[in-house]
């Protein structure tokens, strides 16, 4: 079972978005979590010139249980995450090569704990805490578990099904 982090907000400015990079690579380097720097212009077939949506920021990944959290923003400011879908396979989302078209998505940043792993998700409770504090000062939390509210470790304790008795 795993649960997911959602988050969202603006960055204080965009000189923070340097900052916010070169802090969390620190704290990824001494916590010994991987990451990866962000940089990315993305463009999508049959788009509108000076359209292109970009992304700057860092990705931090704590361990295998947990997908990366991602600090990474749009151009305006915005905690985002980007990707390409593959298009539905009709004729009309055919590129003119006759190859599937790659659509672009934009939407909000989230991070997936897997196996009600309890300390990583109070480890990216405390960044999120810290992000909000230094460079996203309206962060908003949506975490199904109930802990970003709480802060009661026992939400976060996996949860036992029992069989009715007969």
């Amino acid at each position: 079972m795993s649960t997911t982090v959602h988050y969202f907000g603006k960055i204080r400015s965009h000189e923070a978005i340097r900052e916010i990079q070169e802090e969390f690579r620190d704290i990824a380097q001494v916590s010994g979590w991987t990451h990866e720097m962000v940089d990315h212009v993305f463009t999508q077939e049959g788009e509108i010139p000076g359209a292109r949506l970009s992304l700057r920021g860092i990705r931090v990944t704590l361990n295998k249980t947990t997908s990366p959290l991602q600090l990474t923003f749009d151009k305006d400011g915005y905690l985002s995450h980007l990707y390409y879908e593959k298009a539905a396979s009709e004729p009309s989302q055919r590129g003119a090569a006759g190859t599937a078209r790659q659509l672009l998505h934009q939407i909000h940043t989230s991070t997936s704990i897997r196996n009600s792993d309890s300390q990583s998700h109070i480890t990216l409770v405390k960044m999120l805490d810290y992000v909000k504090k230094r460079y996203v000062p309206n962060l908003e939390v949506i975490d199904n578990t109930g802990y970003w509210y709480s802060r009661d470790v026992s939400v976060l304790a996996p949860k036992r099904l029992e069989l009715a008795k007969k």
